[in-house]
């Protein structure tokens, strides 16, 4: 043992420099329990005196945690990330990552389609977007493994904590720019699957579509991806040409999408206006760019890791709020 090693600090002598238990220094680093503020001041100085390191390798054999946080999509992985393998997914982990590392955990990323439970070990997760009676989620559940969700779980009155994506008032959002842009008539692209960002798109569209005109709704297989929303799309131009408009809810479809009113000669926007949820990279490289909302998922993560945290403390905790997305204009709906 070199002569560092001897010197180096223990939990014990933080407690000591700080004239707190050993415990209250344990609560304070890994939040299982509420520490003063003033009492927390006192052992972040006293860590900071004694240069003080915790011994995570340590606590994970006294324990049998891992000190691991998987993030886990209930997105397949044609919408999840796609050929560029950016995406919603990877804008989540950058800040869920360094989030959750400033808690001294680690964070992995498991493949959207994959059962973690067969492959790795972890002590809790996060699940974006899932669905009704998703089996990622009901796997945690029977492995008693804490998570929270992005997104609400549809079709339960007791969903797991979750991180409100707004996604009704998005939906409104758009559709009312997409009004507001000179669109007469109005279709939407929706996946199949029933999410809690499906089914509130929905029920907004057909709000929206009341004393205007009947709802023209699509239901995209979601494994399909891009090929989805290319089909759709000459699909829809084919039923109803008076259509010079579409919620497209999945940046993946809209990029099939604009695939399809390209090879058509379908003039966006002139002759159609199209807008999309997600703000990633295939709207902002798409030609033109589409319209868009910025979902502020930096924050989203931010708030979700809070969340587990919260559950893992044993606090009683529903949901955050998020943070209500914010519309951004391109040239899609733009003339």
């Amino acid at each position: 043992m070199s002569a560092q090693d001897k010197k180096r600090a223990k939990l014990v002598d933080v407690a000591r420099h700080a004239g707190v238990s050993p415990g209250t220094v344990s609560n304070a680093l890994h939040n299982t329990r509420f520490v003063e503020p003033e009492t927390r001041r006192r052992i972040e100085e006293a860590i900071q005196a004694l240069n003080y390191t915790p011994n995570i390798r340590a606590r994970q054999l006294r324990t049998g945690k891992t000190n691991t946080i998987a993030l886990l999509s209930s997105l397949p992985l044609t919408i999840a990330s796609g050929a560029s393998k950016l995406g919603f997914m990877m804008e989540v982990a950058l800040t869920a990552a360094i989030m959750a590392l400033e808690k001294q955990h680690a964070l992995i990323l498991i493949p959207p389609g994959e059962n973690p439970l067969d492959r790795v070990s972890f002590d809790a997760a996060i699940l974006i977007e899932p669905a009704e009676n998703d089996p990622q989620l009901s796997a945690l559940e029977r492995a008693g493994i804490p998570c929270v969700t992005i997104g609400r779980t549809p079709g339960t009155r007791t969903p797991a904590p979750w991180v409100d994506l707004h996604s009704a008032a998005t939906a409104g959002l758009l559709l009312a720019h997409l009004q507001a842009a000179g669109t007469s008539k109005c279709a939407l692209f929706v996946g199949n699957i029933r999410r809690t960002s499906t089914l509130e798109t929905e029920a907004a569209y057909r709000r929206w579509c009341e004393g205007r005109q009947l709802p023209i709704i699509y239901y995209l297989n979601e494994s399909e991806g891009e090929t989805a929303g290319y089909q759709a799309a000459h699909q829809l131009l084919q039923d109803d040409p008076e259509v010079d408009g579409v919620l497209v809810l999945v940046d993946t479809f809209a990029s099939g999408a604009v695939r399809a009113f390209h090879e058509t000669k379908t003039a966006i926007p002139e002759r159609m206006r199209l807008v999309t949820r997600y703000d990633g990279i295939r709207a902002r490289e798409s030609q033109p760019q589409m319209t868009a909302m910025n979902m502020h998922l930096d924050e989203v993560a931010r708030q979700a890791v809070t969340l587990l945290f919260e559950v893992l403390a044993g606090d009683s905790v529903e949901k955050s709020s998020g943070l209500m997305p914010e519309l951004l204009v391109r040239k899609s709906t733009q003339r």
